[in-house]
């Protein structure tokens, strides 16, 4: 390719496409990052616990723990709920990767269930009739950002006298209230609603249990706190001898820790995730309008694409290849 980026020697040209560009950030986050290096404390300390506890209030949950990525805490909701192997989760066959992988990667069965089309998530009565007595969890994402009905699944498990199956809620394409689940995920990928300098992610939860056991998976499986009391670090005996609980390991843990500066940038974003949630919805409404006549000729729009926080724009049409053909040409 030449300087002006023609097509040499077999390459072709790189085409970059708008509004996906560039990642929404600022002087801000910048600042935010640039303060936290300069305090000298890396890992995850008080920034950390503050993004934490405002991501739990708006995910109505007690509790929250960073994480390196949502596939992270993925893994870590599926661990703190005490699912086993042969137990069975039912999930949506059209998913994310890192929605599915944990739930085979722990010899958890997965049953798969369909989805609805412009809505990309199951109904409840397409995730209720694959329930079975071996059932001990939904695990269902709010796939781009379009969310189940939680409040209809919690209903009809009460009827059903199932309130022993968990709701387990991957929502890491988007940040939302959902006070009727029991563990929830969200992701702070650099393409997601807000980021924390390009990754991050946090498992949310109501009990303190819970809370402290994926800290242990998050931290090498170590029991340990960050806590400095002596009477505390040393009150735990091992064949009769006292061990600080700082080199204990209870359970075969993982290293699936943020950063300090990750949390730093995650704040300042935070403080734009109204902007830039209704940036979002303007642009799926104009796209939404620009497109319904072609819903004659086939296209699938989505549904109450006025309600929904999407993170991309779904669209089903029967010829999709010749589409993107078509626009790679007027590209």
């Amino acid at each position: 390719m030449d300087s002006s980026g023609n097509k040499v020697h077999g390459y072709t040209k790189k085409i970059w496409y708008a509004p996906n560009k560039f990642e929404s950030y600022g002087d801000e986050e910048i600042k935010a990052v640039e303060a936290c290096l300069r305090k000298g404390w890396l890992a995850p300390g008080p920034i950390t616990e503050q993004f934490e506890c405002e991501i739990a209030g708006i995910f109505g949950k007690k509790y929250a723990v960073m994480v390196n990525s949502g596939s992270s805490g993925n893994i870590l909701a599926l661990l703190v709920a005490g699912l086993k192997a042969g137990d069975e989760v039912v999930t949506p066959a059209c998913t994310f990767s890192t929605t599915v992988a944990p739930i085979v990667q722990l010899g958890i069965v997965p049953v798969f269930c369909d989805v609805e089309l412009g809505s990309y998530v199951p109904s409840v009565t397409q995730i209720i009739e694959k329930v079975s007595p071996r059932t001990k969890a939904f695990f269902l994402p709010n796939l781009i950002g379009s969310k189940p009905d939680w409040q209809g699944l919690k209903d009809q498990l009460f009827m059903l006298g199932r309130r022993d199956i968990l709701l387990i809620e991957d929502s890491c394409d988007t940040i939302t209230n959902t006070t009727i689940t029991d563990i929830a995920v969200t992701s702070f990928y650099s393409s997601h609603i807000i980021t924390a300098g390009g990754g991050g992610g946090m498992v949310m939860c109501n009990e303190k249990s819970q809370r402290d056991l994926a800290l242990q998976y998050r931290d090498w499986g170590r029991m340990g706190t960050n806590t400095e009391s002596f009477s505390e670090r040393f009150g735990h005996c091992v064949d009769g001898i006292e061990y600080d609980f700082k080199f204990l390991y209870p359970v075969l843990g993982y290293n699936f820790k943020s950063t300090e500066m990750n949390a730093a940038f995650g704040l300042e974003q935070l403080k734009k995730l109204p902007l830039f949630l209704e940036t979002r919805r303007q642009n799926i409404n104009r796209f939404v309008q620009q497109l319904k006549e072609l819903e004659a000729h086939g296209l699938i729009l989505p549904k109450n694409h006025d309600k929904v926080d999407w993170l991309a724009l779904p669209l089903m049409l029967p010829n999709r290849k010749d589409i993107k053909s078509l626009l790679e040409d007027y590209a």
